[in-house]
């Protein structure tokens, strides 16, 4: 089932992005990458005035988490997300947290609790801090959608130049049909600006030309379409 919620997270995704193509700016990768290179929109930017408190919007293996329920103190807990991504969390068992925002946790242990006990359950999911950052941590969270054999949220290593041919890679590479000479990436700036290129990674990979190659940052989208044709 795992290719059909695939789908639908590309679908919501490709229909979001058509209701504001009017306001994307498509680049060749050269320019793109001399246009939004340090201007990407961070996923870990917060209200905070320092980058130590920055915390991810959305769920990565890594980073603390708080829950609360209102009605039973004792299921409040606070946990860190392992590499599976998904906690467990006392009555419901493993709840998968990866890839989710905050809200999104809390209403699915808040259904899983109405739905065997209790009538009417207030549940809270905090994020409360970041992946480590020291050593090896993380630099940032992209994500890596579409025809790739492990869709989903990827941690960015802190201290490497992670591209979009190794974030490909890193999701398991290309499924069966993947247009890899179509990948799009898109990226947002500081004022919402979204920006898209092309990047044929196929030919990246099989002539070795990694100097085309384009460096990734924290809060940008990778999308792999299908090939129209598969034969």
């Amino acid at each position: 089932m795992r290719w059909i919620s695939t789908f639908a997270a590309l679908w919501l995704f490709l229909a979001v992005g058509c209701q504001s193509n009017q306001n994307v700016q498509v680049l060749s990768p050269e320019k793109f990458a001399a246009t939004t290179s340090g201007a990407a929109y961070s996923t870990t930017d917060t209200n905070a005035t320092t980058g130590t408190n920055a915390k991810p919007r959305v769920i990565v293996p890594g980073v603390s988490i708080s829950v609360t329920v209102d009605q039973d103190h004792s299921l409040d807990h606070v946990y860190v997300v392992p590499i599976s991504g998904a906690i467990d969390f006392v009555p419901l068992g493993r709840v998968q947290t990866e890839g989710l925002t905050a809200d999104e946790v809390a209403q699915k242990i808040k259904e899983g609790l109405e739905k065997d006990y209790f009538q009417k359950a207030t549940v809270t999911v905090a994020i409360e801090s970041a992946p480590a950052t020291g050593g090896g941590g993380a630099g940032g969270v992209i994500y890596v959608i579409g025809d790739v054999n492990r869709p989903g949220p990827l941690l960015l290593p802190k201290d490497e130049r992670f591209t979009v041919t190794k974030a490909i890679i890193a999701a398991g590479n290309f499924a069966t049909f993947a247009n890899g000479g179509k990948v799009q990436l898109i990226r947002y700036d500081k004022m919402g600006k979204k920006y898209l290129t092309h990047i044929d990674v196929d030919r990246i990979m099989k002539r070795g030309e990694f100097e085309k190659d384009i460096q990734v940052q924290d809060g940008d989208w990778i999308i792999v379409p299908e090939k129209l044709i598969n034969f």
